[in-house]
């Protein structure tokens, strides 16, 4: 006899998953987490839930979670029946009248075998995340992926919903370049909804939009979201993707987030992970390039004034500390320096405007030999891509680009060098901004990272995360130690110790 029965059924109107059955509520505590915001919320006077629940107190959830609500209970439990109506195993198993994954003529660049392996497994599922880490080719994946339902169904609709307007003209160029066969089209500010097109390229915003008609796209054949990463639990995008009717949706991204919530919601929306391919495995293999860190462990003379009510604030004091480094004449000359002495084209990678516009000024004047330039959210999506193609045929070129806008998405195959100037613990942005300099090019034996770690309290709690991120890449690492006391403006106290090539 089981020990319990588990009932699986589909509620068509609110588009969601019902969970009934024993046990329920430990199933559902189970896949909660604790809510972060009440330790704040006291001091504010609010008030905040104590956890974070993906299955509400009536058993709904979001169809995807039923893989993983699927696998607890299979681990959990030694005789349990699992019951599944017919509803739920539509939306779940979803399956394809017609394919063709080895269509005929091929599209212009051959798929490498994992890439072929994504395609077979997208299809034979019907729904699902891939993650495939940074310049693995998952616009190639996507669009054969495409074309192969296309090729047996010519009437398709698909739309692929990118985070930008620069990952919109990227992925539209790269169609182009593959050969593909469907009528693809953008949907942006500038350009208008074709509603003939077979594939519809869109950024996020524009179907955030209020003034924006998104009643089509609970119509369509197939949902791709790339860089499902940014599918965050209390993004307002989610309420877009739910009006989406079709069980055929793909996620695709080089890292999913940390939070097991995010997690969780991404699975929900989306599907299954359906294929894992990391960075270590594709450098390996030489499908990228090999990639070293240097880490240079900054000691400061002065630091941060410190409050008693900081840790009632802690935003506040990491504010300060962000200000702090900014402005900073000792580390912004290292920098300096560094660039100054790069024999290739280098990113530096910031997270606020204050600081990219100091060190803008800065490298204009200590770099007369290099174009300097500095790439934020209101500089216009093609002046991003003339310096971008200007990188990809030149060399000496150094890029400042805000972290938020340059760390996904982006295809820059001449890049040498990228220095973290703006620290961080991010595990998505540090991995998708390493991947930046992953792309393999003639010229270019492999990518440095230069980390800088400020040794100050946020600092150096972000750059042992960081260490441990590497680690966990298997991504080579040294580490050197610059003391700011001795240190001479203009004179480099030490050498970077890092040359191009090194892997």
């Amino acid at each position: 006899m089981s020990k319990y029965a588990i009932t699986f059924d589909y509620d068509t109107g609110r588009r969601q998953g019902q969970l009934t059955g024993d046990h329920f509520a430990e199933i559902r505590e189970h896949f909660s987490v604790y809510n972060d915001a009440v330790k704040y919320a006291r001091f504010r006077n609010r008030f905040a839930p104590s956890r974070k629940y993906t299955i509400t107190p009536q058993g709904r959830f979001d169809p995807g979670l039923y893989y993983e609500i699927r696998k607890y209970i299979r681990q959990n439990t030694e005789d349990t029946k699992i019951h599944v109506t017919d509803a739920m195993r539509s939306i779940i198993y979803p399956t394809y009248s017609e394919v063709n994954s080895n269509f005929d003529p091929p599209l212009r660049l051959k798929l490498r075998e994992y890439q072929q392996d994504i395609v077979d497994i997208c299809l034979k599922i019907g729904r699902g995340v891939t993650v495939l880490a940074t310049a693995g080719g998952k616009t190639l994946t996507i669009a054969s992926l495409i074309e192969s339902i296309y090729r047996g169904n010519r009437s398709m609709k698909c739309l692929i919903l990118v985070p930008d307007l620069g990952l919109v003209n990227q992925t539209t160029l790269d169609f182009k370049e593959y050969g593909t066969t469907f009528l693809h089209s953008k949907w942006t500010g500038k350009d208008q909804l074709n509603l003939g097109s077979n594939v519809i390229i869109a950024n996020m915003g524009i179907l955030q939009s209020s003034k924006s008609n998104t009643e089509w796209i609970q119509d369509v054949d197939m949902l791709i979201i790339d860089e499902v990463h940014k599918l965050r639990r209390d993004n307002k995008i989610n309420g877009i993707i739910k009006k989406v009717r079709t069980p055929h949706k793909y996620g695709f991204t080089g890292t999913m987030p940390e939070k097991l919530i995010d997690q969780w919601n991404i699975i929900g929306k989306i599907g299954p992970i359906l294929y894992e391919r990391n960075s270590f495995q594709l450098r390996e293999q030489n499908f990228v390039a090999k990639a070293k860190v240097q880490v240079l462990k900054v000691e400061y003379n002065d630091k941060p004034k410190t409050y008693p009510n900081d840790r009632y604030d802690p935003t506040a004091r990491y504010r300060r500390e962000q200000e702090f480094l900014a402005k900073n004449t000792f580390r912004n000359t290292i920098i300096s320096k560094l660039s100054e002495k790069f024999d290739n084209n280098c990113l530096i990678m910031v997270d606020y405007i204050e600081h990219g516009e100091e060190l803008y000024g800065i490298l204009t004047e200590t770099c007369k030999n290099k174009q300097v330039f500095f790439i934020r959210g209101e500089v216009a999506v093609e002046e991003r891509e003339k310096v971008k193609k200007l990188m990809e045929r030149t060399k000496d070129v150094i890029c400042i680009a805000i972290s938020k806008i340059f760390s996904t998405g982006i295809n820059i195959k001449n890049l040498h060098y990228i220095v973290f100037a703006g620290g961080g613990k991010a595990k998505v942005k540090i991995i998708q901004s390493i991947g930046r300099g992953l792309r393999l090019h003639k010229d270019k034996k492999g990518v440095i990272i230069i980390d800088i770690a400020d040794m100050l309290y946020y600092g150096h709690q972000h750059y042992n995360k960081r260490l441990k991120l590497y680690k966990g890449e298997k991504i080579k690492y040294g580490i050197k130690s610059i003391q700011e006391a001795g240190f001479e403006t203009g004179k480099s106290n030490q050498d970077s110790g890092v040359k191009d090539g090194e892997s």
